[in-house]
Formats: structure tokens, sequence, C-alpha cells
């Protein structure tokens, strides 16, 4: 396997990140010595800790409450709906509760009245 060299200055026509070609091996370990050119280093293989494992659980964990949170603000706008409802009832209620106490006090004042003019 051919080793690639990566300019880490300005090489020749290689600018600093690219790699460096057509050199003797007498050349590359000039540049290696003084730091010039550095040797590319293979990409590293993820670790195997259990981090893609972990990773994956919390993304399912992450789609289950992101459901629950659906389900919750559905009830939520029918709990919210039933409440106006209810809370509109009550109030015809209290208007219907005051007209009829308003009668039976007018009633009960004219029932009185009518009982003390015999």
């Amino acid at each position: 396997m051919t080793k690639t060299y990566i300019a880490v200055g300005s090489v020749g026509e290689a600018l600093p990140g690219q790699e460096v070609k057509g050199l003797n091996a007498e050349r590359i370990q000039a540049l290696l010595a003084s730091g010039a050119i550095e040797e590319e280093k293979a990409p590293e293989q993820p670790k195997a800790d259990g981090t893609a494992e972990r990773l994956a659980e919390l993304e399912k964990e992450n789609a289950e409450q992101a459901g629950t949170i659906k389900l919750m603000t559905e009830e939520k706008v029918k709990s919210d709906q039933e409440k106006d409802g209810l809370e509109t009832k009550v109030a015809e209620l209290e208007k219907a509760l005051a007209t009829t106490e308003a009668a039976l006090k007018k009633a009960t004042t004219e029932a009185k009245k009518a009982t003390t003019d015999k």
C-alpha cells in the first residue's frame, strides 16, 4: 500500500491540506523531518462503546414521546372545548336560576301582600 502525504504548509504546487505527489523517498524524508508534510492518517473507526446503540434507543424514546405529546395535545384541545361548553351551560343555568329566584321572590311578596290585604 502506497503511503499518502499531506502538505502542512505550501510544498511545490500543493497547498496546505492537499496531497503531495511526485516526490522521491529522500525528498519525502526531508520534508517529513522539517514538518512540511505529514503522513495521511487513516480515518478512525468508530469505537464500539455502545454510543450508537444508545443513540438508537434515545431516538426511539424520542419518537415515542413525540407521539405521546401529540395525543396529549389532542386530548387537551378536546377537554378545553368541553370545558368551554360546560361553562356556557353553567352561565345559562345561573341566569335561569336568577330569573326563577326573582319570580319566586315576586310571587312570595305578592302572596304575602294578598294575605295581609284580607
